[in-house]
């Protein structure tokens, strides 16, 4: 009977998310912000199989594959009413940890349920222009103020940065969503997995956007001050690239020594172990 309704449940979901999970496939195709979305369905099913493998199927009367189900249909309900895909998408994953709880049971079900839902971050965010809009008018009225307080001559005509010797624009890649995704992409699985209180792992996620927002912030900063001392063109060849990569670096380890200190404060983790 379980294994007939997981089938149902299975071939509905399909039919009425065919045309989003196309919109979601094409969007990892094309969309600049969104093309790791294959590396982390990857990676995700890598967790699945690992996770089945050290679990047991044992088949209850669990009824989590019901509470799923119905936040699925709402999600979509809600999706299809208002014309917005990323709600029409995010039911597929629903309906997958559904039949993993119909069929394996609870524990099963619990095992495998953070990769089956860890692909919702690889679902384009709506109103994504709109936000990276609203970025880049922070980025640069903050970088702008900052740099006007130190006594710098600089000042902003929306996303266009003016220095005496140079104009910079706030493009959209310079508003920091980029980075910001990939860093929640990579740190959520990191401190899910940690073992540790869940108020310490709310901490650092929340941790996440105000370093990516800081880092990004910061880079946009020396860009300019390249600018100021040494030219337009040098901080466009030479800095702009490598200020990506070194204040990605820089997010990066600030959130790993956050996500160090949370966990095993100032002890190593060798005596943490012992006590």
């Amino acid at each position: 009977m379980n294994a007939l309704l997981a089938a149902i449940l299975l071939i509905a979901g399909a039919v009425a998310c065919f045309q989003s999970m196309r919109w979601l496939v094409e969007s990892w195709m094309v969309n600049p912000y969104y093309l790791h979305g294959f590396i982390v369905v990857f990676a995700s099913l890598g967790f699945v199989i690992y996770r089945a493998k050290n679990s047991k199927i044992a088949k209850d009367d669990n009824k989590i594959w019901t509470y799923y189900i119905a936040a699925g249909v709402v999600l979509y309900a809600i999706g299809f009413a208002i014309g917005l895909n990323y709600l029409k998408a995010v039911p597929v994953f629903f309906v997958l940890l559904s039949v993993t709880y119909l069929l394996g049971g609870k524990t099963f079900g619990d095992d495998l349920r953070f990769p089956l839902l860890f692909p919702i971050i690889a679902v384009p965010i709506p109103f994504l222009p709109e936000l990276t809009a609203f970025l880049q008018f922070i980025m640069a009225s903050l970088s702008t103020g900052i740099l006007h307080t130190f006594g710098y001559e600089i000042h902003a005509e929306g996303a266009l940065i003016h220095l005496p010797n140079a104009t910079f624009l706030i493009a959209e890649p310079s508003s920091g969503i980029q980075s910001l995704i990939a860093l929640l992409t990579l740190m959520i699985p990191v401190v899910y997995f940690t073992k540790t209180e869940s108020c310490k792992k709310t901490y650092l996620y929340l941790l996440i956007v105000p370093i990516a927002v800081l880092s990004n912030l910061l880079r946009i900063i020396t860009l300019f001050l390249v600018g100021y001392y040494y030219g337009e063109r040098v901080a466009d060849e030479f800095w702009h690239d490598k200020g990506n990569i070194v204040f990605f670096g820089i997010a990066l380890t600030l959130l790993f020594i956050a996500w160090y200190l949370f966990v095993y404060g100032f002890k190593s983790p060798k005596k943490e172990n012992q006590n």
